[in-house]
């Protein structure tokens, strides 16, 4: 035969399990009693009826002119350990108030042993209430003369730090968030944070205030302000784009408010690709957890990122249209958008349509590129840029650099995205089928000037080749094959290793192709129109055409702003004492010195 039974709860294992993993620090008792507090006072219509704190350090408590507690609620709700009183008579959450879970008050013995209530409805009897962390209570009559409620504690040992009026002050102005119920802590009242979104104001009022809260919350004045808003979830909101370039993949907290009352900072309101703004919200749907101090992440929730992720998205593409603002997001925001721009959809239609990327004819987006040149031709190497673009400009070819970081990533993304979009990247190679092979006649007229280029250098392990290009003031280039150097290097280190390779070693030479081997060596092309080449091509002493055919060498190298070995150097140097050595001689001849007369 079976008999009914009631769990026994150990009060206190219970209030340590709500210390360590439901509550962030004691210091919430303050948010759930003026929560509790504030609940009651829109139950009751009186939210313009002030609460008043008093403490001490010791000694708390807290007046509320609410809705107050009869005897017969007072002692089922405080006695039954998740009872709330803000439920309907199916267990739904009131839509006017914060509470829901019936263990609000328990906070308290997070800091105190023992809780007094007095309390009195309209028209009711006063009723008291002394609850003890050790599990015990007492109903008794009250002394409260007015409807509302009273509440008191007494400072655990330890635990004073939690009631000192400091404390309390700040912990009061933070949670009481966007409500306008005045809070007076020992007799001074608590302001609270400017409402960003005063629905009565008018626009400029309005608009100081908004920027009044991302100043005093945030801490920054914002570049923009942009409103938002998901009905479904009764939520507004204000978006505050920052005025200073931050790191796109440290994620920033979000200001939440639910009906008013401050829930906390969450960073999981926007997705990553929104770093680069902030917002503020205030919902009314939202469900929050049982401590208050975060949301549940429920299809509601769900629906609000995404409709906040849409709205900063559509303010991207409003931006477009806002030539002086957009200048002043790029201004501080360009780098960071471009180096996540290539996973993600959203930024990387901005980027293509409004991020400048460095050309050969000046700074201009990707696609007003497309639309004068038709082909996205690209180098993904600064100095294979610095040596193309000039060439490249004379002969009418647009040239992207997407040297810098992320920029090819994107470039590559955006071909993607979209398969129809002409692209071609392009490395100093290109040159070489630009410029072309010299036609019969300079073949012939610079034949014996190749031939002493290719010797002179040979120390450099670098071909020579002659072509016509412009502009003419340029004397030779020095055309590099980076790809096929990086085979170069691989095939020298496993030539210097002795033994068996290890793992890293044999990886490398997995990397080594056995395909035809191609001469990746530098190539130095002298240009046929330039006037010191042509005048080169008349001088015949081997010593002078070889030095100055090193010094053009050293000339091209330095164009390529790559940093120069010390043999190149070295060999430059030594050209160009032989060529001062060789000036020397020519004004002794032409100048010889005077004969000294005996005196």
């Amino acid at each position: 035969m079976s008999s009914p039974g009631a769990y026994d709860v150990d009060l206190r294992s219970l209030i340590d399990v709500l210390g360590t993993n439901l509550y962030s620090n004691p210091g919430v008792y303050v948010r759930e009693l003026v929560q509790n507090a504030l609940d009651a006072h829109t139950v009751a219509g009186t939210a313009d009826t002030e609460i008043a704190i008093e403490t001490d350090g010791v000694e708390f408590r807290i007046d509320d002119h609410g809705c107050g507690m009869s005897r017969s609620v007072i002692a089922d709700l405080l006695g039954t350990i998740g009872r709330s009183s803000k439920r309907d008579d199916l267990g739904f959450a009131a839509e006017d108030t914060i509470g829901q879970f019936g263990v609000g008050l328990l906070s308290a013995f997070l800091v105190a042993d023992a809780i007094d209530v007095d309390s009195r409805t309209p028209g009711g009897q006063p009723v008291g209430w002394s609850g003890s962390v050790a599990g015990r209570f007492t109903v008794a009559d009250g002394t409260r003369a007015e409807p509302g409620t009273t509440i008191r504690l007494r400072a655990r040992r330890g635990s004073e730090k939690w009631l000192h009026p400091h404390r309390v002050r700040r912990l009061v102005t933070d949670y009481i968030g966007l409500r306008r119920t005045p809070v007076r802590v020992n007799g001074e009242t608590i302001t609270p944070v400017a409402d960003p979104f005063g629905a009565d104001l008018n626009a400029g009022e309005r608009a100081a205030r908004r920027i009044a809260f991302c100043q005093d919350e945030f801490g920054f004045t914002p570049l923009e302000t942009f409103e938002l808003s998901v009905p479904q979830a009764g939520l507004r909101g204000v978006a505050y784009v920052r005025p200073s370039a931050s790191d796109p993949t440290q994620r920033a907290g979000h200001r939440c408010y639910v009906k008013g009352l401050l829930v906390g900072d969450l960073a999981d309101l926007l997705p990553d690709w929104a770093y680069f703004v902030r917002v503020v919200i205030d919902a009314q749907g939202l469900a929050l957890t049982a401590s208050r101090e975060g949301l549940v992440r429920d299809e509601l929730f769900a629906e609000v990122r995404d409709g906040l992720a849409a709205q900063v998205s559509d303010w991207l593409v409003r931006l477009g249209d806002h030539t002086s603002a957009r200048e002043r997001f790029l201004a501080v925001h360009e780098l960071g958008i471009k180096s996540i721009a290539h996973r993600t959809p959203e930024l990387l239609r901005f980027v293509d349509r409004h991020c400048r990327y460095e050309t050969n004819v000046g700074p201009m987006s990707l696609s007003a590129f497309r639309a004068r040149f038709g082909t996205l031709r690209y180098t993904s190497s600064v100095d294979d840029f610095r040596v193309l673009a000039d060439i490249l400009t004379h002969r009418g070819v647009g040239l992207i650099n997407a040297g810098h970081a992320f920029e090819t990533a994107v470039i590559r993304e955006l071909l993607h995205a979209n398969p129809d979009v002409s692209c071609e990247p392009v490395t100093q190679q290109y040159l070489l089928g630009q410029i072309g092979v010299a036609g019969t006649d300079d073949a012939d007229t610079f034949a014996v000037l190749l031939d002493a280029a290719r010797r002179a250098l040979l120390r450099f392990d670098c071909r020579a080749e002659t072509g016509a290009f412009d502009p003419e003031s340029v004397a030779a280039l020095l055309i590099t094959d980076d790809s096929a150097q990086l085979d170069r290097d691989r095939e020298q280190l496993l030539a210097n290793v002795e033994g068996k390779a290890d793992a890293w070693l044999s990886a490398l030479a997995g990397l080594v192709t056995d395909t035809e081997p191609v001469d990746g060596r530098p190539t130095l092309v002298l240009n046929t129109t330039n006037p010191l080449i042509q005048r080169l091509n008349g001088i015949h002493d081997e010593l002078v055409r070889g030095a100055v055919l090193r010094t053009i060498y050293g000339q091209a190298a330095i164009r390529t702003r790559r940093p120069v070995s010390g043999v190149v150097a070295a060999e430059v140097d030594e050209a160009l004492g032989i060529l001062a050595d060789l000036a020397a001689r020519s004004v002794d001849v032409v100048n010889p010195p005077s004969p000294q007369s005996d005196s």
